[in-house]
C-alpha cells in the first residue's frame, strides 16, 4: 500500500502548484498500460519527440532521475514507495496525462535531440559510444519502437543531456585559461564547487572531501577539505589558498588544473 500522507512532490505548471504523487496523478499501472499497447500493435502511437517531451516532464516531476524500481523509504516500520520512477511517469504521461506536455516542453525535446545528434555524430565516427549511448543513438534514429527498454533509455535522456551539456560548457570555459598562479604562490579567488567525493580514510588519516571547482575567471582547481558544508555548497565561495601543484584534470588531460592547499574560506 502506497503511503499518501508522507512525501509529496510538486512541480510548477504555468505558475500553479500541482500535487503529483498519489493524489491527482497515478502511475501505478504504467508498465501494464505499455504492455497492453504493445499487444494491440499500437507501437506507432507516439513519436520520439513526444516520448522525450514526456521524459522531460517526468524529470520535472521528480526533480531528478529515479530508477526503474522507484524510490522507497521506511515509514512506521513499513517499506513504502514514496516516488514513481521516471519511466513509470513517462509512460503514464503518454497514455493518460498528455496534456502536461506543453509547446515549451516539445521545443525543449527538439533542442535536446538536435544537441545529441550533433554530439553523437563525432562519437560514432570515432567509435566512441558507450553501450548506453548506443541505446540513445538507436532511439534517435528510430520512431518504430515503444519497447519497455526504449522507454527506460528515454527516461534518462534529459538527465544525460543536462550533465553532458554542463560538461561541455565547463570545458569551453576551462579551455580559455591556463593554471592559476605558480607553485608556492598564495592566491585569493572565488570558486564554484563542481564535484565533491567523500574519502573515508586519507593517506594522512582522517576523512574528508576531494573537491573540484572552477573560479569565476574560469581556472580549474582541486583541493581537499573536511568541511562538508563547503564540499556540498551550491553558492560561490571566496577562498584564500596556496598553489601546491600544476597539472591537468583527472577526466580530461586537455584541461589545466591547479591543485591547492592551505585553503581558507570566507
Amino acid at each position: 500500500m502506497i503511503d499518501t500522507s508522507q512525501k509529496h512532490t510538486y512541480i510548477d505548471f504555468n505558475d500553479s502548484k500541482v500535487v503529483l504523487y498519489f493524489s491527482k496523478y497515478n502511475f501505478t499501472d504504467s508498465e501494464k498500460t505499455l504492455k497492453d499497447m504493445q499487444e494491440k500493435d499500437s507501437v506507432h502511437s507516439f513519436t520520439k519527440t513526444e516520448i522525450l517531451s514526456a521524459s522531460i516532464v517526468a524529470t520535472q516531476f521528480n526533480d531528478t532521475y529515479v530508477k526503474t524500481s522507484g524510490s522507497y523509504d521506511i515509514h512506521e516500520g513499513e517499506f513504502k514507495k514514496i516516488a514513481f520512477s521516471n519511466k513509470e511517469i513517462l509512460i503514464g504521461i503518454l497514455t493518460n496525462y498528455r496534456h502536461l506536455i506543453t509547446n515549451k516542453t516539445y521545443q525543449e525535446a527538439k533542442e535536446i535531440m538536435l544537441y545529441l545528434e550533433n554530439e553523437f555524430a563525432f562519437k560514432i565516427l570515432s567509435d566512441n559510444l558507450t553501450e548506453f549511448e548506443n541505446g540513445i543513438a538507436k532511439f534517435l534514429a528510430d520512431d518504430s519502437s515503444l519497447s519497455s527498454h526504449v522507454m527506460g533509455i528515454a527516461a534518462y535522456i534529459p538527465t544525460y543531456y543536462k550533465k553532458n551539456s554542463k560538461d561541455d560548457e565547463l570545458k569551453e570555459r576551462s579551455n580559455q585559461t591556463g593554471h592559476l598562479g605558480q607553485i608556492g604562490e598564495k592566491v585569493d579567488t572565488e570558486i564554484e564547487i563542481l564535484t565533491s567525493k567523500y574519502i573515508a580514510t586519507t593517506q594522512y588519516g582522517g576523512s574528508g572531501y576531494m573537491v573540484n571547482a572552477i573560479t569565476t575567471d574560469n581556472h580549474r582547481l582541486s583541493f581537499f577539505t573536511s568541511n562538508e558544508d563547503i564540499a556540498n555548497s551550491k553558492n560561490n565561495i571566496k577562498v584564500s589558498c596556496k598553489v601546491k601543484s600544476l597539472g591537468t584534470a583527472w577526466k580530461d588531460d586537455t584541461i589545466n588544473e591547479t591543485k591547492v592547499n592551505y585553503v581558507k574560506f570566507s
